[in-house]
């Protein structure tokens, strides 16, 4: 028979996650998951069977600007009602608590009616009756009660307290009782609700706002200036009427604050006429005193008559200092003693009697001299013109200083009118100073008047015409289906989460489960060493010994397979054809490597080899199956006392004429010493002559190292490990034996495999099954296995 040649210096293990193996050994448990998904289905049901539906009702308005409306405005520059609009602003308007209690108040939110049915409870938006506060609505405390409509009146209940239940008389209540601060109004309709319950939740109008504002949700639409007001409630009724309500108060707030400065503004405008009509007779009393005490008709007039008075005193002081300057000529000249001079004649002089006396005395010189050419000095003629000339030299001087005083005192005169007429001059820019002044406020005033009383009129103007401050894009409107509970979501949500609460058991379970179940395990930890078989779970009673040649069960088909396996291990006889050794080892005790060693045995003997089974494990003798007492001799007395191990052989019960049986024996004290003396060699030598296969059940590697003291001796060892008992981990060290070649040809067998662990889309029921006729046996094995399965998921945990 060939060999099978397995690689002794390589692992080729591979730690990949294989999916079709993860989702196989999950879906072994899908009945807890299809109860899982029931049970989710069912909470999903209940919860949207209890659960309100709610709505989203939502509208649409566009913000004004207030410069582009049919208000009067000075400019965006400064006028003095320009505003620049900002979103934001306006949506934290919209959102404030001033601006919802209003909405709140007038459509009574603060007092919400729920109709109370069996399953779950609905929000009333126009209910049958209402309750009407007779107290003011800021003294509103919360409070719930609980309404049942009679036949001829209401029940009423005060939250849980069965004490505060009163019977009212009618339905119309307008004397209320203790403790209940509310008439109720009904509306004709309210007879068609008699056995109904209602439940009417009551909170102040702060609380009612805040929620409110909360619940209310307020985005821009893109990059406009269009705001989107969201609602979402149970009532689509109420939350179309709250969005209106608010968009009718948010536009009656803005068209009431401008309405308010223009009305400020006009209040103003009046209360500062009286001031400015005051001012301005107070301006003008003082401008007319002031002109009155400064003899001022108009400032230009008193300018030209001052400069008009200036010039012609200077012009008569000038010509009286000229007439006083001739006088002196005249009067110096009368003084020279020269009677035949002629005096000066139309110099000028403004006087007729000097002027007429000069004349005079010209024509008597005149006359004197030409008498003289004809007379002499001494003709008596001569004389007496001379003696006239004399006197008119005399009345002349006499005249002249006459004249000169006359033309001394005009001068005083004229110089004072001229100081006079000068300081009137200088005074002018003083009083054009005051003047201006005073006329200047008196403008100032005039003009404010003027401006102010346009201004009047314009805040008037705007008064009657106040434009509004937003235009309703869209009213308010709900949604056709409900927004919440989403049904669909709901169930998805639901299925989910119930099949992760048993994914996660089950996931935990693996996790915490150190255990080996199934080859795959096996595998899984080191891929280098070969698997020569599976052996099933015995159930219940079930023979646990290969007894009959022709049985057809699955112990029997197992083991059948793993003798064949292991012709494929076994290397090939030799000419003399001996006998194979085939140890029979574990990790541990309890793996079941004497039940392997003995039904292994039985197998080879039912196809009529001739078998020796050896019981090598000398401190733990588990081999039982010749009916004779415990305390025999066996290999341990051959080992110590140097018997003929033929002497000791025991004749097996269920197949004497191919299978001998060298127990162990007595338990000596120091196993390891009689095994590796040598004499064991010698009874395996002995026994390949006489047999086909030598099987020894050995001791456990990992607590003694009685096998591996005699692994020399194996043809090929059989390593058992145990689903649902053998740790994971110490398949490391059974691992790190075959990499170091401390067993011969070791191969793996999986014992106590039920079909609830077998991970892959076969099992015993095709494997070791085939043959059988009456599927009612598989059945019957398979929802056994399953059941254990479990009970050791269970047990390990």
């Amino acid at each position: 028979m060939s060999e099978m040649h397995v690689p002794l210096d390589q692992d080729t293990e591979d730690n990949g996650i294989n999916i079709k193996d993860e989702i196989l050994r999950y879906l072994k448990f899908w009945k807890w998951f299809v109860l899982a998904a029931i049970i989710g289905v069912l909470v999903a049901f209940l919860y949207l069977r209890f659960t309100p539906e709610t709505y989203k009702s939502f509208s649409k308005i566009k913000i004004l600007d207030e410069s582009s409306d049919l208000e009067l405005s000075t400019g965006k520059s400064g006028g003095l009602f320009s505003e620049t609009k900002n979103l934001d602003n306006e949506i934290q308007v919209i959102r404030s608590k001033r601006l919802l209690s209003k909405v709140v108040d007038s459509l009574d939110l603060h007092i919400r009616y729920y109709f109370e049915g069996k399953f779950k409870q609905q929000e009333a938006w126009n209910p049958p009756f209402k309750f009407v506060s007779v107290l003011p609505k800021e003294s509103v405390k919360w409070g719930t009660y609980y309404v049942e409509v009679l036949q001829d009146g209401f029940k009423i209940r005060r939250g849980d307290a069965i004490e505060t239940e009163f019977i009212t008389k009618g339905y119309n209540v307008n004397n209320p009782q203790k403790d209940f601060p509310f008439i109720i109004t009904s509306s004709p309709s309210i007879k068609r609700y008699v056995n109904f319950f209602f439940r009417v939740d009551v909170q102040p109008i702060s609380a009612a706002a805040a929620s409110l504002s909360n619940q209310i949700g307020i985005t821009r639409v893109g990059a406009t200036d269009i705001l989107q007001l969201n609602l979402v409630g149970e009532s689509r009724e109420r939350s179309e009427a709250v969005l209106n309500k608010v968009m009718e108060q948010f536009n009656l707030d803005g068209v009431e604050d401008r309405q308010l400065v223009f009305q400020r503004t006009i209040d103003f405008v009046d209360e500062r006429f009286v001031f400015l009509a005051e001012e301005l007779d107070s301006i003008e009393v003082d401008k007319k005193e002031f002109q009155q005490n400064n003899n001022m008709v108009s400032f230009g007039a008193d300018v030209g008559y001052s400069m008009t008075k200036k010039a012609s005193t200077e012009s008569a002081v000038f010509d009286i200092e000229n007439q006083i300057a001739l006088s002196k000529l005249l009067i110096n000249t009368l003084a020279e003693d020269n009677l035949g001079t002629l005096l000066p004649q139309s110099i000028g002089l403004d006087n007729a009697s000097a002027n007429g006396l000069i004349d005079s005395y010209n024509t008597v010189v005149l006359e004197r001299e030409a008498l003289i050419t004809s007379a002499g000095d001494n003709n008596p003629k001569v004389i007496a013109l001379n003696e006239h000339l004399e006197e008119l030299r005399s009345n002349l001087n006499k005249s002249l200083s006459t004249y000169q005083r006359q033309l001394d005192v005009s001068l005083s005169r004229l110089k004072q009118e001229e100081s006079n007429a000068v300081g009137l001059f200088k005074s002018m820019p003083q009083k054009e100073k005051i003047l201006r002044s005073i006329e200047r406020q008196q403008n100032l005033k005039e003009n404010l008047y003027l401006l102010l009383l346009q201004k009047r009129e314009e805040a008037a103007i705007n008064l009657a015409i106040t434009a509004p401050s937003i235009k309703i894009v869209e009213y308010a409107a709900s949604s056709g289906r409900p927004v919440s509970p989403d049904r669909n979501g709901i169930y998805i949500k639901s299925l989910l989460g119930a099949l992760i609460i048993p994914f996660g058991v089950i996931f935990l379970l693996f996790k915490l489960d150190t255990k080996i179940h199934d080859k795959s395990d096996v595998t899984k930890a080191t891929k280098s060493i070969p698997i020569a078989g599976e052996i099933p779970k015995l159930i219940g009673e079930q023979d646990k010994l290969f007894t009959n040649p022709h049985d057809r069960t699955m112990l029997a088909e197992s083991f059948r397979i793993l003798s064949t396996n292991l012709n494929y291990v076994l290397p090939a006889k030799n000419q003399n054809d001996k006998a194979q050794v085939i140890y029979v080892t574990s990790s541990i005790k309890g793996e079941g490597k004497t039940f392997v060693s003995v039904n292994l045995a039985l197998a080879y003997s039912s196809i009529s080899k001739r078998v020796l089974l050896i019981g090598a494990d000398l401190r733990n003798p588990k081999i039982k199956v010749t009916g004779q007492q415990k305390h025999v001799k066996g290999l341990s007395d051959v080992l110590y006392n140097n018997l003929d191990w033929r002497t000791v052989l025991q004749d097996s019960e269920y197949n004497k004429q191919y299978l001998d049986v060298l127990i162990a024996g007595t338990i000596p004290p120091n196993p390891a010493e009689l095994l590796s003396n040598g004499k064991l060699k010698a009874i395996i030598e002995d026994a390949k002559d006489e047999y086909d296969y030598i099987i020894i059940d050995t001791a456990p590697v990992v607590p003694v190292t009685d096998t591996l003291l005699i692994s020399q001796y194996a043809d090929a060892t059989i390593y058992v490990v145990r689903a649902g008992y053998t740790e994971k981990k110490l398949l490391g060290f059974s691992k790190e034996i075959y990499s170091h070649k401390k067993l011969n040809n070791m191969v793996y067998v999986v014992n106590d495999i039920s079909e609830a662990k077998s991970s892959r889309g076969y099992g015993y029921n095709y494997g070791y099954g085939y043959g059988y006729n009456n599927d009612s046996t598989i059945k019957k094995y398979t929802w056994t296995w399953f059941k254990e399965g479990i009970k050791n998921k269970l047990r390990n945990l």
